[in-house]
């Protein structure tokens, strides 16, 4: 319709041709059908549930019951607040750690390891992580979870952290 109209104007404003022109009448009936099937559109899109069953929308699925639910965000919660204790014990001991701390946590969760008992002590030796002061950090970290001498659950080994290639600040 905009190229008919445009085409329209242009032959409107040529000499000789009194300001008149012709529009090709099927350009507006075009425009008026698309007007009519927008305006369908917009009823059947205010006609659509907003929010359906899940049932509806994946026929098989289901809710979790209420307990398991619980139990989850329970399980979510303490591991938020384990890392938040974790993360106040390393802030005094990473530049910009009140920013980066949880990152840096994320990363010391995926890092690999080695786990070896020595006596009555389990030992966690952590690869290293990413950056020299990445790893300051978390050695520091170490040694202060290490100082806390907590046992291994279930066993009578105590728990010692490091990590590799740098030195225990015990």
């Amino acid at each position: 319709m905009t190229t008919a109209l445009d085409d329209a104007v242009a032959q409107a404003g040529k000499r000789g041709n009194g300001g008149q022109a012709t529009v090709d009448p099927a350009a507006a009936l075009a425009m008026r059908a698309a007007q009519h099937d927008l305006a369908a559109a917009k009823n059947r899109s205010r006609n659509t549930d907003t929010h359906l069953p899940l049932g509806q929308v994946r026929p098989g699925s289901r809710l979790l019951a209420t307990e398991r639910k619980l139990l989850t965000h329970a399980i979510r919660m303490s591991a938020y607040n384990s890392e938040s204790a974790l993360a106040r014990l390393v802030r005094p001991h990473y530049s910009r750690g009140d920013d980066e701390a949880r990152a840096l946590l994320r990363e010391a969760f995926t890092l690999s390891g080695d786990l070896q008992i020595i006596g009555s002590t389990l030992h966690v030796r952590l690869d290293p992580a990413s950056t020299s002061r990445r790893n300051t950090a978390l050695a520091t970290l170490c040694a202060e979870l290490t100082d806390t001498a907590t046992n291994n659950p279930g066993t009578d080994l105590t728990l010692a952290y490091s990590v590799k290639g740098h030195p225990t600040l015990n």
